[in-house]
């Protein structure tokens, strides 16, 4: 009898979607709540109500009433000057802020417009002529989404400052006040109106993009290509003097402004069409500002995270992604297709981008529905992607918090990667007496694309698994045989990895299926093998 042969099941790191299963021969090609990193594979950490110890805190009205402002769109967390640390969080119609104790403060401005808690995709009844399509046919995309609701904050000083373009005045909180009920935003002296979003610069110039120093102004006064900004130290003073370093800049660009992030000592300024850049020069300009890519414009304002000296974002429709790392260049992107064909446009305003710290991380979350239900990932260190499913609105990175917090769809927030936990609250609680129900817990599993069982000619049949994982016993595994790449699968097991096993299967090519026996994210995969036995050229 010939000598066993012994085939190792090993893969690139990350997924790869762009095309067919068979071309993904040699790399994992489905997962969920899967990572790389360092040359291993396991599930990602999981997640826990953030809270009292008793009930958890949200920042939505109980489900189904008609006070819903809908879930948090963005988040910013920081510490005070008497080291307070806050968490702030914005939905369509509030803007709360959370204290370090995780008690919740209602901060809306007096007489705030909300906006829409969904994107409105423009193609109803009476938006185009009549006759332009054939009765019954779907109607082409004619008209551009009117987004949803997002808000743009960040800090001056230890203040809040923020503007919904929906609203489009530009806000401030205290942050020194003794108790958050004390006092609400209040609205910036002087600044412009009709805003659409705003940064706070190293050099204490707070920058707003587009809208109006207009008095009492209407949507007609509002220009989706002018940068204000206001003097150094003085966010109520946007009048431009000899003496002073407030100003603003129309951009040459044909998109309408969206917002900035700030990178490389630059201020980072993203279009629907392009990207500029504002760096300061001081006396009497203030700022040059130079357009630095084109066709590159994000998704959507929430579609940007910063990690060190370079910026990443998804680009919008079938644009892929991109980074700035003095230069705009496109990432190549494994899994672009998959996405393309997955996400609902017409939602694609509600993306949010995500800074992973603890594992070097891009992670967008993306509506496959009418909410983010989906996300997709990048290790931007290891160069290599992966996708799954989790609904998340709203996120912070780890930092003035000891673990990064994010928002589900229904208002609840998470503390992440913290144990095997993978369920997110049904009904969240309102008083100590409720009690908290959970979702089904997710399972994370990954499954590769084929790999051929020797030169391909003869069929090879598997005797023995040999496994390979760290924590033996957590997860089971499938295969999938086939004798030509247009076959049917024939499915074989699960398996246990807990020793070595008697398997009993033959084919040309074999994929492999890992999923988790139970929630936990202890395991790690390495390079199991399959023990085989040539058989013969059918």
């Amino acid at each position: 009898m010939p000598a066993p042969q012994y085939i190792p099941l090993e893969f690139q790191p990350g997924l790869w979607k762009n095309g067919t299963l068979y071309q993904a021969r040699g790399r994992w090609f489905d997962a969920d709540l899967m990572r790389w990193s360092v040359g291993g594979l396991g599930p990602v950490g999981g997640w826990r109500t953030w809270g009292f110890a008793t009930y958890p805190v949200r920042i939505k009205a109980d489900i189904g009433t008609d006070d819903d402002t809908g879930p948090g769109r963005t988040s910013l967390t920081w510490m005070d000057n008497r080291f307070r640390r806050w968490l702030a969080v914005g939905s369509a119609g509030k803007l709360y802020v959370y204290r370090d104790d995780a008690v919740l403060y209602d901060i809306t401005p007096s007489g705030f417009t909300p906006g829409r808690i969904n994107a409105d995709p423009n193609t109803g009844y009476g938006n185009s002529t009549y006759g332009h399509s054939s009765y019954g046919d779907s109607r082409p995309d004619l008209g551009t989404p009117i987004p949803a609701a997002i808000w743009s904050l960040d800090l001056w000083g230890e203040d809040l400052v923020g503007v919904m373009p929906e609203d489009g005045k530009i806000y401030q909180w205290d942050a020194s006040v003794g108790e958050p009920t004390d006092t609400i935003a209040a609205q910036v002296a002087n600044s412009p109106e009709l805003a659409i979003s705003n940064i706070v610069t190293s050099e204490r110039i707070h920058m707003v993009f587009g809208g109006t120093l207009e008095a009492d102004p209407i949507e007609a006064d509002r220009d989706r290509r002018r940068v204000f900004w206001s003097d150094s130290e003085d966010n109520t003073d946007w009048t431009s003097t000899s003496t002073n370093l407030a100003g603003d800049q129309v951009l040459e660009t044909k998109g309408d402004l969206l917002g900035a992030v700030k990178v490389r000592g630059q201020v980072l300024i993203f279009t629907t069409d392009d990207a500029h850049t504002a760096t300061f020069v001081g006396l009497p300009y203030a700022y040059q500002f130079d357009r630095v890519g084109d066709n590159c414009g994000p998704v959507c304002t929430n579609a940007v995270a910063v990690a060190g000296n370079t910026a990443y974002w998804m680009g919008r429709s079938a644009q892929g992604f991109f980074k700035y790392d003095g230069y705009v260049s496109v990432i190549p992107c494994d899994v672009e297709d998959y996405i393309v064909t997955k996400m609902n446009q017409a939602q694609s305003s509600k993306v949010v981008a995500w800074h992973n710290t603890l594992f070097h991380e891009i992670v967008w979350f993306y509506p496959d529905g009418t909410e983010n239900d989906s996300y997709i990932s990048y290790n931007y260190l290891e160069d290599h992607w992966s996708v799954g499913n989790l609904a998340r609105t709203s996120t912070t990175s780890r930092g003035i918090f000891q673990l990064p917090i994010l928002f589900d769809s229904d208002g609840n927030p998470y503390e992440h990667e913290v144990g095997g936990t993978y369920e997110d609250v049904e009904s969240i609680v309102r008083s100590p007496e409720t009690v908290v129900t959970y979702k089904t817990a997710l399972i994370p599993y990954v499954e590769s694309g084929p790999i051929q069982l020797g030169d391909g000619d003869r069929i090879l049949s598997a005797t023995s698994l040999i496994p390979d994982v760290t924590t033996l016993g957590d997860i089971e595994t499938t295969f999938y045989t086939r004798l030509y790449p247009t076959d049917s699968d024939t499915t074989h097991g699960p398996y246990d990895m807990e020793a070595p096993t008697s398997v009993r299967f033959t084919g040309r090519t074999v994929r492999m299926k890992c999923i988790a026996t139970e929630s936990t994210n202890s395991w790690r995969l390495g390079v199991p093998r399959l023990e085989m036995q040539p058989g013969g050229r059918r």
